[in-house]
């Protein structure tokens, strides 16, 4: 566990360090205490450490969508969110990717843990998710954020289920 903790904060001293605070911030907020809560109050699982690392990757992605709102701000102020450090359209790449490759990689695990109908069931939720990035966020992230979020993200979120569905015990 103590190793643990250390490589997640050799990771994020080193987004720190590398000025990309929105990175290191994220993980962060979704890695530390949602390990912290489950091994204070249940059992820190290998399935619970990975999976929370990869749905970590995800919510850095779902993120991003908000900082391309604030660019001009961002700018202003010196800040380095995504879009003001890599440009908006690698910081579109990275944010759809970030998504897609974490339902991708949760779907190969749970394939990898003998859970093919899961994986699967993930697999048909990538595909309508896929659609609407490219129908909304790719076109203009800044207009269209909101219907991006209302279209694709709750096949994120279904997601999540299944392989919550898959890993309960």
């Amino acid at each position: 566990m103590i190793k643990l903790v250390l490589f997640y904060l050799l990771i994020s001293v080193k987004f720190y360090y590398l000025d990309l605070h929105c990175i290191s911030e994220d993980l962060d907020w979704f890695l530390t205490d949602r390990w912290a809560g489950q091994a204070l109050f249940g059992t820190l699982t290998p399935d619970i450490i990975v999976l929370t690392l990869l749905y970590s990757i995800a919510g850095l992605g779902i993120a991003i969508v908000n900082d391309f709102k604030s660019v001009e701000g961002d700018r202003a102020l010196g800040l380095q969110s995504l879009p003001v450090a890599f440009g908006a359209e690698t910081a579109k790449w990275i944010c759809v990717g970030a998504i897609d490759i974490t339902q991708l990689s949760v779907a190969g695990y749970l394939l990898g843990a003998d859970k093919p109908f899961y994986a699967l069931a993930l697999l048909g939720l990538i595909i309508p998710q896929v659609f609407f990035q490219f129908k909304y966020f790719r076109k203009d992230p800044v207009k269209y954020d909101v219907k991006y979020q209302a279209s694709a993200q709750p096949f994120l979120v279904l997601g999540l289920l299944v392989t919550a569905l898959a890993t309960s015990h």
